[in-house]
């Protein structure tokens, strides 16, 4: 493997590790710190605090797109011969951005009184904090949009070091923050303020950052008509993507709430939100792999096809232990965690909901490469086809089969989605069908199927609940070196050893000397 792809598959695993990181700190986090969030908010404010994250969170939507594009558009103009352009991108995304939320902040403002008065039931008491909460919020829109862009930037630069030192930090004080004011008397709104100056701090340092790894951007400033219409068309197409995810996303949990009962969906949400903590894998390497295979799509397709190969064969090994446990132990573990009740409701819930969500892991890959490619109009008319025929299979289904029914329904959407995903990835010649019946990743596969046979064997001796997990860790012990050893190959093990070493050496106080190699664009970040 030469140096230039070693370099690259080096990146992708660093950047992963740091974005797992990011993910999981400001978990821990919010978990330490919700309880007591709530208990000094009470829960009349803590439901407008959480509508407030949620609105923080959701905002991208308002984007139409341009974030993504610009990661997009950035990063395939990263090589020496490109990177002048990337200023008039970066300052043109940034410029719409800003004034898009600025005109949809006022927007969304005008709707704020009637909102807290008809759409959200609350204590009357608290309605003017929640309508200053959301006033602020409103404000804030052109400081999030922009949060968004410049992170992008950096992203597109393969920089998710410099991405986390910042939204770490971030995320963290999102939590703590709340948490140390709450015994000064500080209430929603000041809370919410409080987040939003976090929100402009971190945008603050975000452009910092963007200055020190383009410089360009500090000596090149306009407006470009020639990069606008790239940045609309590409973000369009993701704007309808962006807008359909969260209605498959929840969609059938309102349906669950109207069609069956709300008691209903307590069974169905439980299960659901344990198992969704599967999908911060994925997520974890998806933001590194979208502005690599955007750089690598024009120049070396072949490459995005292999580096597709690995990222599968490693779900493979990371998620295939856990959904194995909770497809063939979901009773016991329901059980456990919630009592007999949830046991009896919900575990072929659990088992559904548990398997759609571990081939929705392996579907998030082609569904970047896709869109990498300069495709994502395949995704989102997808996406349009799907929701009306999901909406009805979904109705059926919860009328014949209740809460299992819904869930098979998200198996159905999740199943055809991934399968027409991976069509289009393979006729962009992004995936190659022949590495899932030869090669490391037929031979993680096989692994993988393995493991799932032996862990349901296992269930089906009925043996005592300690004695089958110290069975299945055995086996799942096992199965992590037969993936070592057949599925492993020459240049992963380069790959793993060059980031042992690397951080062996930065441990140590030092750093190791890499041969002078010159790298471009997304493999020169490492």
């Amino acid at each position: 493997m030469d140096e230039h792809k070693q370099r690259g598959r080096r990146l992708i695993a660093k950047n992963s590790i740091f974005n797992l990181v990011g993910q999981v700190l400001p978990m821990l986090v919010g978990l330490l710190t919700i309880p007591y969030i709530v208990h000094g908010l009470g829960t009349s404010q803590y439901g407008i605090f959480s509508i407030a994250t949620m609105l923080l969170g959701y905002f991208s939507i308002f984007d139409l797109g341009l974030s993504r594009a610009t990661v997009k558009f950035v990063a395939e103009n990263l090589s020496p011969d490109r990177i002048h352009k990337v200023p008039e991108l970066v300052w043109t995304s940034l410029s719409l951005l800003v004034a898009l939320g600025t005109v949809c902040g006022g927007l969304a403002a005008l709707f704020v009184p009637i909102s807290v008065t008809h759409f959200f039931k609350m204590p009357p008491e608290l309605a003017g904090e929640a309508r200053v909460a959301l006033f602020i919020l409103c404000a804030s829109m052109p400081i999030m949009l922009a949060n968004d862009a410049l992170r992008g930037v950096l992203e597109a630069s393969q920089r998710f070091d410099l991405v986390n030192c910042v939204k770490v930090p971030a995320s963290i004080l999102f939590y703590l923050s709340a948490a140390l004011v709450i015994p000064f008397g500080v209430h929603v709104a000041g809370i919410v303020a409080l987040l939003v100056s976090i929100r402009l701090v971190s945008t603050f340092f975000y452009l910092t950052f963007c200055l020190r790894v383009i410089p360009g951007l500090r000596s090149s400033f306009g407006f470009s008509r020639a990069a606008l219409g790239p940045l609309a068309t590409f973000g369009g197409w993701i704007m309808v993507s962006n807008i359909t995810a969260p209605v498959f996303g929840y969609l059938e949990r309102f349906m669950i709430a109207s069609i069956l009962s709300v008691a209903a969906l307590t069974f169905y949400s439980a299960p659901f939100e344990l198992v969704s903590k599967l999908l911060i894998f994925p997520m974890s390497i998806v933001p590194s792999l979208f502005p690599y295979f955007s750089f690598h799509g024009d120049r070396t397709r072949s490459e995005v096809s292999e580096v597709t190969s690995r990222a599968v064969k490693y779900l493979f090994l990371v998620l295939t232990p856990p959904a194995a446990v909770f497809i063939f132990f979901a009773r016991d573990i329901l059980n456990l965690w919630l009592g007999p009740q949830f046991a009896n409701e919900s575990t072929l819930v659990l088992q559904v909901i548990t398997l759609g969500f571990f081939l929705n892991a392996f579907a998030i890959i082609p569904f970047t490469s896709v869109q990498a490619l300069g495709r994502p109009d395949l995704k989102a008319i997808l996406d349009l086809i799907s929701l009306p025929i999901y909406i009805a299979v979904a109705w059926f289904l919860m009328h014949k089969a209740g809460i299992n029914g819904a869930a098979l329904a998200k198996l159905l959407v999740t199943i055809t989605d991934g399968f027409f995903l991976y069509i289009f990835a393979f006729r962009l010649k992004a995936f190659s069908l022949r590495d899932c019946v030869s090669g490391p990743l037929f031979r993680g596969i096989l692994a993988s199927a393995a493991l799932f046979l032996a862990v349901f064997s296992i269930h089906s001796m009925q043996l005592n609940l300690l004695v089958s997990a110290a069975l299945v860790l055995l086996c799942c012990a096992i199965y992590v070196v037969m993936f070592w050893v057949f599925a492993v190959d020459d240049e992963d093990r380069i790959t793993i050893f060059g980031l042992r070493k690397r951080a062996l050496a930065l441990l140590s106080g030092r750093r190791s000397v890499a041969p002078t190699v010159p790298l471009t664009g997304n493999d020169a970040a490492d």
